[in-house]
């Protein structure tokens, strides 16, 4: 079976409040030159990420819910009930020039390994996290992705002593009693929504909030919890307290009887763990940063208009200009779709070479090959 959702987005509630939301309005960085930038060295076997997750089975109660407040009654989606005791989640806000986003995260290692959604820092020029439970403020820097399972790993700069998170591996069974806890609406704290699951290993097809840019996800817990934008990157946990998934996203609705949650299991998340620390990339999985063009640009018709174009970059190098539309990458069509334009560039890293065809504004089509640069985004 395959739901049509939207992915819990990284440009949430805070700006679409604003009325601002930067993939709403179909406008991406594509890449502007991150200077001094280098990939992250292998920081780890997969044999000690695996000691890594047997170690955090168990290590402490979990999250502390209130399930008689997190369960909502009636139609209208549940407000959640307010958690202050959730060791190792992070609240994490994202910024691009003068936008904001928010999502969740989870601590996986006392000096600062922690893992999101990568929907939740895509795109993405700083990232910062806060301790929900202390209040302690840091800055993140993205180690790597996978698109294709949406983690993302993140190093919290000058952490120590962290306290992390405590996880079951046990795949959760239809029936179990389940919470989602993060920060919902981009509200500053958190919160826990509960319900029941009614599906393991579900698949659907996902789109940031306000794109048609779908992607199928695989391997998904379904639950009947009234999950909202702010809870993406963050724990689903069971009825101790015990981290079994990350949230990842909804179906869309605005009553209890619409709207279902759905996470990633625990150890897709640690397979994408073991492979970036590992310091080897492969189809799905990115480390470090990714290649880019130095343009900005807008989803426009059949293709994406380019706004504005860095002097010296891989763009100008080839003579795109502002009001050029570009049109494919690699033979693929973008179809007016920013995301889409974005995520074909990032696939790729720096010095790699791509094709990219574009229409000036006098009607003119050309195309040439881009010797890319690294990303100032995430």
């Amino acid at each position: 079976m395959t739901v049509l959702i939207s992915v819990l987005g990284v440009l949430g509630a805070v700006v679409l409040a604003a009325g601002l939301a930067l993939l709403v309005a179909g406008r991406m960085g594509d890449v502007a030159a991150r200077q001094g930038t280098e990939a992250a060295a292998p920081r780890a076997s997969s044999e000690e990420v695996r000691a890594l997750a047997a170690g955090l089975e168990g290590a402490h109660d979990g999250v502390a819910v209130d399930w008689d407040g997190a369960v909502g009654s009636g139609p209208d989606l549940a407000a959640g009930a307010r958690v202050d005791d959730a060791p190792g989640v992070l609240l994490v806000e994202t910024t691009l020039g003068t936008m904001m986003g928010t999502g969740t995260g989870i601590v996986l290692s006392e000096d600062g390994l922690a893992i999101t959604n990568y929907h939740v820092v895509e795109d993405s020029s700083d990232v910062f996290v806060t301790v929900a439970d202390t209040g302690r403020r840091y800055t993140a820097t993205v180690l790597g992705r996978d698109a294709e399972h949406d983690i993302a790993v993140l190093d919290v700069e000058d952490a120590a002593d962290l306290t992390t998170t405590s996880v079951s591996r046990q795949l959760p069974a239809r029936g179990d009693q389940v919470a989602a806890v993060g920060n919902g609406s981009g509200q500053g704290h958190l919160t826990a929504v509960g319900g029941e699951v009614l599906r393991t290993d579900q698949s659907i097809m996902a789109a940031t909030e306000g794109t048609d840019d779908f992607a199928r996800l695989t391997g998904l817990i379904q639950t009947d919890a009234d999950v909202v934008p702010g809870y993406s990157g963050g724990p689903l946990v069971d009825a101790e307290g015990q981290v079994v998934g990350v949230t990842v996203a909804a179906s869309e609705g605005t009553t209890a009887e619409e709207v279902d949650g759905f996470a990633i299991p625990l150890d897709v998340a640690f397979d994408v763990v073991a492979q970036v620390l590992s310091g080897e990339e492969t189809d799905t999985v990115s480390i470090g940063a990714d290649g880019s063009l130095g343009i900005m640009v807008s989803g426009s018709g059949d293709g994406v208009e380019v706004l504005r174009v860095d002097p010296g970059s891989a763009g100008e190098e080839i003579g795109l200009a502002p009001g050029d539309v570009i049109t494919a990458v690699d033979g693929t069509e973008v179809g007016g779709n920013a995301s889409r334009m974005s995520r074909l560039v990032n696939d790729h890293n720096a010095g790699e070479r791509i094709a990219v065809a574009w229409r000036t504004p006098d009607g003119t089509e050309r195309e040439a090959e881009a010797v890319l640069q690294e990303a100032r985004y995430n």
